[in-house]
């Protein structure tokens, strides 16, 4: 038998799907509705994300606004905005940049259902994470070859450089 989503069901459902769309962390929006987070997960991966994308489409097709060219449009003035703080070496800037790049391609991936939210997080996307690597990153700002070595460190610690 087919188990009924608690949160389809759930009085403020409403509520719950717009904390999810602003990206609310689940644990958050689990204490605040006393939903279980894996529940949130589900709801967002099985239900939302479909509802979401129909959504943009017709938005996209009554105001002729493409959502998903906009966002691309977005991600290239990112790129550019990244090239530019690499060439002048500027580590802060680039992880910020590095940081919201990442954030854009993860809600067009999310948006297109090429990525599916799961109830555990990698802390390399983790937005916690990438906020506490950013403030070691600037407490370096004083000693540079310190910081060069850190954030050559964090770099490669995915493969990166």
């Amino acid at each position: 038998m087919t188990r009924t989503c608690t949160i389809c069901t759930h009085a403020a459902r409403e509520n719950i799907d717009s904390s999810l769309v602003r990206r609310i962390p689940y644990r958050d929006i689990s204490k605040r509705f006393d939903v279980s987070e894996s529940a949130l997960s589900r709801h967002l991966n099985e239900h939302l994300s479909t509802y979401v994308q129909q959504a943009l489409s017709e938005y996209a097709t009554s105001k002729g606004i493409k959502v998903l060219d906009r966002l691309g449009a977005t991600l290239e003035r990112l790129d550019g905005f990244l090239d530019k703080a690499e060439e002048k070496e500027d580590a802060r800037e680039f992880v910020t940049v590095a940081a919201e790049l990442r954030k854009e391609l993860e809600l067009i991936a999310k948006l297109q259902g090429e990525l599916a939210q799961e109830g555990t997080t990698s802390i390399l996307v983790n937005a916690e994470y990438l906020e506490a690597r950013t403030l070691i990153v600037r407490a370096l700002d004083p000693y540079p070859e310190a910081r060069e070595a850190v954030v050559a460190a964090l770099g490669s610690e995915n493969g990166g450089g």
